[in-house]
């Protein structure tokens, strides 16, 4: 079934407005506001970064594994982060960290965003071989492809997870449009406007939009940026699965990741060096089993 867009942006419009999410923090928005600076303070940046001493301790610790920092030259102070890297790199990685430390209410939640978690790095790892997309770029778009799941499960407790989201891990072409048949919209919609009305970018609303997609030159003639970044996500969800799942795996993901890595022209050291960041990383940023 083909659903139109505008009809899955309403329909998803419509449970947002039953099951919201919170808004981005206002310190996201002081610093978007800090960047926009003709000539941006690095000592007000890092002030904002250090205002809450445990938020800053999470942002350093996702800054080294996002940037596979080494062991003997981690970053550890929020003015080396500020001297290191650039100011679309610190917003990308605070934005995360505040969604990762503030998204999850239950188990199932922090069981996604630890699956995302993993994604992020992978295909940070990835974005080395990929002109025009940053290393903190594909981890943020990787790491948010999920965020209207959360609201799916907030809003379909009882169904959405087992039945509609767990197959979509190894099955995310033909779950996700049996997602689309049963609520006339799905996660990717929801996605799409949360990042629209927090003002995170159009390419980042159209990537959320379209990560399930599996025809990637359809997609380039529409954006070759989003092509670009759903590929780092088809290649970095196959990774993740192969690595941490114990579920067997489907042809259709495999099918996926092949596409995507032809697509993107990756040579083979690429996927060994997103494994390798896996395997270094992967586990680091484990989520405790307690919810809020």
């Amino acid at each position: 079934m083909h659903l139109p867009i505008k009809a899955g942006i309403e329909n998803a419009t419509r449970i947002l407005k039953t099951t919201p999410l919170d808004a981005v923090p206002p310190e996201i928005y002081e610093l978007e506001t800090l960047m926009q600076e003709e000539a941006p303070n690095s000592h007000d940046v890092a002030d904002l970064l250090s205002r809450n001493p445990d938020i800053l301790g999470e942002f350093l610790s996702l800054a080294n594994r996002v940037l596979n920092r080494p062991e003997d030259d981690l970053i550890l102070h929020a003015m080396a982060a500020v001297n290191i890297m650039g100011l679309d790199e610190i917003h990308h990685l605070f934005l995360s960290t505040y969604l990762q430390k503030h998204l999850p209410v239950n188990l199932t939640d922090r069981k996604l965003i630890e699956h995302d978690l993993r994604t992020g790095i992978a295909a940070a790892e990835l974005s080395y071989w990929v002109a025009g997309i940053s290393r903190t770029q594909a981890y943020l778009y990787a790491f948010m492809q999920n965020i209207g799941a959360l609201v799916m499960l907030r809003y379909d407790p009882e169904t959405y997870g087992e039945r509609f989201l767990n197959p979509q891990m190894n099955q995310p072409v033909s779950a996700h449009q049996d997602e689309i048949t049963h609520y006339q919209t799905a996660h990717t919609f929801v996605g799409s406007i949360i990042a629209h009305r927090w003002h995170l970018g159009e390419t980042l609303s159209k990537t959320l939009l379209f990560h399930h997609q599996p025809d990637l030159i359809e997609l380039e003639s529409y954006q070759p940026s989003v092509a670009k970044m759903v590929a780092l996500i088809h290649i970095a969800n196959y990774l993740v699965f192969q690595h941490f799942s114990d579920h067997f795996m489907v042809r259709e993901l495999e099918q996926l990741f092949e596409n995507a890595c032809d697509y993107l022209e990756l040579p083979d050291n690429a996927i060994s060096a997103a494994e390798a960041a896996l395997e270094k990383w992967g586990d680091s940023g484990h989520l405790p089993e307690a919810a809020h």
